[in-house]
């Protein structure tokens, strides 16, 4: 009889729309194959009931009444990070005492750094219990990227804001038992900020199941270039408008034919409004597919200035062999050589110029894409950390 897991998460994995969930319901996926999991996690107002049914899985739903400007002003007498993530502990105490007290747990998973209120949950229910936290992101970092672009009263909110999650995150590297960070200055920065805990932290990159990528219809390009992501994302929002300020127009101007889409859910009335002034700028919102927009596409550009962790969203261009023009930033934690497996550009010129490069020259994309599958296969493929998680879970 196999050992059950419990698997805490904010986000419902299911259907994988976001590079979060992509993330976690991979990670869960290899799970599977050693223990029988329980899965708690809120109600997805997308519920993809095909996924559930996944032999070894059971869903426990939460209902959601911590919203995010509940969690805001909730942060401000608990001084803790204003995602709703960190303020789990309204909906889910109940539930994860339950579970712990019906079921016994060896092992217990929490899917993301900002829920680590749940290890003390957990601990008064299980103490002997092992509990594995995955960090996603290295959050005071990206909490004091966010701070720096704010003024005023913002400033100084997110400025706590960022002070209150570093604080948390050490307090999550004493409790945790394993700490799995996304990529290598990631892990760097979280033994940091803890040297005393710096054996509990192992890399886990992003990865993705190349199975789920793959297609026997042969897709014809289109005079595209997609910029993929959730649009309610801070670091993806300032990328939308930096591009469409300083690099779209340069682009238009050598291939007037071009069409932008961006293609990510809860879109930004900031990112809407891009639109509303070019309509060669096409804006989808939720889609079921982010894939069959960039199968289309002739490029996938991530002029990413701020975040952590490695991008998914490059991972399934390279799955889908569409070849990526990133800034150093978006392209922080993976393994590529410029000119090679990717286009590396840091100003917008030379952004404008990559993009139009594979615009014109097709076969160039093709060689570039080709050398980021292999990347891709070798390195953030599911085959390629299933023995290391299995070890460490």
């Amino acid at each position: 009889m196999r050992e059950k897991l419990l698997f805490i998460s904010a986000e419902n994995p299911f259907p994988q729309d976001s590079g979060g969930k992509l993330r976690t319901g991979n990670i869960l996926n290899i799970l599977l194959a050693k223990y029988d999991v329980d899965l708690l996690t809120y109600r997805n107002s997308r519920p993809s009931a095909d996924k559930q049914e996944e032999p070894g899985l059971t869903v426990y739903e939460a209902p959601r009444t911590m919203n995010y400007r509940k969690a805001m002003l909730r942060s401000l007498y608990k001084w803790r990070n204003c995602s709703y993530m960190s303020h789990v502990d309204v909906d889910m105490r109940g539930k994860i005492t339950e579970l712990c007290r019906q079921n016994g747990y060896s092992h217990v998973f929490i899917s993301h750094s900002l829920l680590g209120i749940c290890i003390d949950i957990v601990r008064e229910a299980l103490p002997g219990s092992l509990i594995v936290t995955d960090a996603h992101n290295f959050e005071s970092g990206l909490s004091a990227q966010l701070a720096a672009k704010k003024k005023g009263l913002a400033g100084l909110f997110y400025s706590l804001n960022a002070v209150w999650t570093k604080r948390d995150e050490l307090k999550l590297m004493d409790k945790t038992d394993l700490l799995l960070a996304a990529s290598e200055q990631d892990g760097l920065a979280f033994q940091s900020l803890s040297g005393k805990n710096s054996d509990k932290v192992h890399v886990i990159p992003n990865f993705i199941r190349i199975e789920d990528y793959q297609t026997k219809t042969n897709i014809q390009r289109e005079k595209w270039i997609v910029l993929p992501g959730n649009m309610n994302y801070f670091p993806n929002i300032n990328a939308a408008a930096y591009f469409n300020r300083d690099i779209y127009p340069l682009i238009k101007a050598k291939v007037p034919e071009i069409k932008w889409y961006i293609v990510g859910r809860d879109v930004h009335p900031e990112v809407a409004a891009l639109a509303e002034k070019d309509s060669s700028i096409v804006i989808t919102g939720y889609v079921d597919s982010v894939a069959d927009y960039v199968r289309k596409a002739q490029a996938v550009v991530v002029p990413l200035r701020e975040g952590s962790g490695t991008r998914l969203k490059i991972l399934e261009a390279w799955a889908l062999r569409t070849p990526v023009i990133s800034s150093s930033k978006g392209a922080e934690g993976l393994l590529y050589e410029h000119s090679r497996n990717i286009l590396i550009a840091d100003d917008p010129l030379t952004f404008a110029d990559s993009v139009v490069q594979l615009l014109l020259d097709c076969e160039r994309g093709k060689v570039l894409a080709e050398r980021a599958y292999d990347t891709l296969l070798a390195n953030y493929e599911a085959a390629s950390v299933r023995a290391k998680l299995l070890s460490l879970v």
